[in-house]
């Protein structure tokens, strides 16, 4: 299976940003050095709030950063054990002031050039587009966090999923049949001739050659539909297998696929596989939690869309076994 270049998008936006973070952190740590400056990227925030606004509370240099008190107090204990910075008690005794020592001021008056470089690159780069995506997201969750927002969705799921019937073929379900095919095919490919003719009579061309076809049903009304045709002896296609977009949840489509193995496997058949293209990631993963691997076809296919041809094995852990 081919896999892109960019697999998490929105999902991954966490590591999206720490991936970035590692690639900026290695390249200003490779400038620093190659600048014989022995700074280390981990203190900038206190340095530069420090250099920027003089002497101030741990706790104000946490503010700033968006860091735990005690992260800042670790990195403020690191940076005066070099000498850079020193503290001294508040009035309430209950926090530490920090401020540059000599020493601190000179490593910043020498990292001074290198951040106007770094930050013009930075802008070059989109660096404030992507600050003003940060400061959305960071407000949106200040007002109810990721964790919130995630649990109400699922609960919200888990309230709304609709439960459905597995239940075979009847003419009464003929029209939902084509309709539930032909929206995936033209949404994501065209629809072929022999599309028509499949779809147009599944009676003649499926269930007369001794293939079957199921539907998941919500309140009465198809939502899913599959088949297995025959092809020869032995032999069963997974095809036509169709949810309807504004239902895709519940586990619909691994119904119908488990449900065609079933009677595969009740049928003493030998072979069962299947056609699809490599654009259909989500089916293709779920083909393989069932236990379909890749293959080489032993002839082309009759549709052109068609890239990736697959076998059912037994689901892995029943291979394992096997082994």
């Amino acid at each position: 299976m081919s896999i892109p270049n960019e697999i998490f998008f929105e999902l991954g936006v966490g590591t999206r940003m720490r991936r970035l973070q590692e690639q900026l952190t290695a390249d200003a740590d490779r400038i620093y050095e190659e600048a014989g400056l022995k700074f280390r990227v981990s203190y900038f925030y206190a340095m530069y709030a420090l250099s920027e606004y003089g002497s101030m509370p741990i706790g104000e240099i946490a503010r700033l950063a968006g860091f735990s008190h005690s992260a800042v107090s670790q990195t403020v204990k690191r940076m005066a054990g070099e000498g850079l910075v020193e503290t001294t008690a508040m009035d309430d005794g209950r926090q530490k002031c920090v401020q540059l020592t000599a020493a601190g001021q000179a490593m910043v008056d020498e990292a001074r050039p290198i951040w106007q470089d770094l930050e013009a690159v930075n802008t070059e780069a989109g660096a404030s587009k992507l600050l003003a995506g940060i400061d959305a997201m960071e407000a949106t969750y200040a007002d109810k966090s990721l964790y919130e927002r995630v649990k109400e969705r699922q609960a919200a799921r888990q309230k709304t999923v609709p439960e459905f019937e597995l239940v075979p073929y009847d003419i009464r379900f003929k029209q939902a049949f084509y309709d539930l095919n032909a929206w995936w095919v033209e949404k994501y490919f065209k629809m072929e001739p022999i599309d028509e003719t499949v779809l147009s009579d599944p009676e003649t061309h499926i269930l007369a050659k001794g293939g079957e076809i199921y539907f998941t049903l919500i309140g009465g009304k198809p939502v899913g539909a599959v088949a297995m045709k025959l092809q020869s002896p032995g032999v069963y296609e997974l095809t036509k297998l169709g949810v309807d977009p504004n239902v895709q949840q519940g586990g619909m489509g691994r119904a119908l696929c488990e449900k065609v193995i079933e009677r595969f496997q009740a049928r003493g058949g030998k072979t069962l596989y299947l056609e699809t293209n490599t654009k259909l990631e989500p089916a293709i993963r779920l083909y393989e939690k069932l236990g379909f691997v890749e293959l080489t076809p032993s002839e082309p296919s009759p549709y052109e869309r068609a890239n990736h041809y697959m076998e059912w094995k037994g689901r892995p852990n029943d291979r394992i076994a096997a082994e």
